[in-house]
């Protein structure tokens, strides 16, 4: 069960010898984070900086790269197309903001810069026709869209720009 950040009642601090309340689960007092900490007003981000919603990026890319018995039809992988398109719309400065600050001319930015080529590329073309050719190439935009994902400076810590 989820519930709203307004849902939960505001923690009152215990009075003076009073004890702070009964121990969490692994020992401590307070609440427990299960998940990301909400951004500060330290570490909010820059006016114009997008958000981007890595458990609806993790679901697509999970759904275009699951192995069943039930392969998908073509208005689901069009759908799936255009959900992963968005993704990598949002993921794409991202990375290249990473890629501005490593040294030019070096392996990895040439590295770096071939596979943000690459993705620009594939994201540029429409799916295809056939739909054993469209299935291979949501599930290539799936691995693009997981790369440009690990590239966020929520998922790995060098990705700093």
């Amino acid at each position: 069960m989820q519930t709203t950040p307004d849902a939960i009642p505001p923690a009152t601090p215990p009075s003076v010898g009073e004890s702070p309340g009964p121990p969490g689960l692994f020992g401590g007092t307070g609440p427990q984070e299960t998940g990301p900490r909400a951004p500060s007003a330290d570490t909010d981000p820059p006016e114009g900086a997008v958000l981007v919603d890595a458990a609806a990026v993790q679901h697509s890319i999970c759904r275009a790269l699951a192995h069943g018995s039930a392969p998908l039809g073509h208005g689901e992988l069009v759908e799936l197309e255009t959900r992963l398109r968005g993704h990598i719309r949002l993921l794409l400065p991202i990375a290249r903001a990473r890629a501005a600050v490593l040294r030019p001319s070096t392996a990895e930015w040439l590295r770096y810069r071939a596979r943000l080529d690459w993705i620009t590329n594939q994201a540029g073309r429409g799916l295809d026709d056939g739909l054993s050719s469209a299935r291979q190439q949501i599930r290539s935009l799936a691995h693009d869209c997981r790369w440009l994902l690990r590239q966020t400076p929520e998922w790995n810590r060098k990705a700093k720009p």
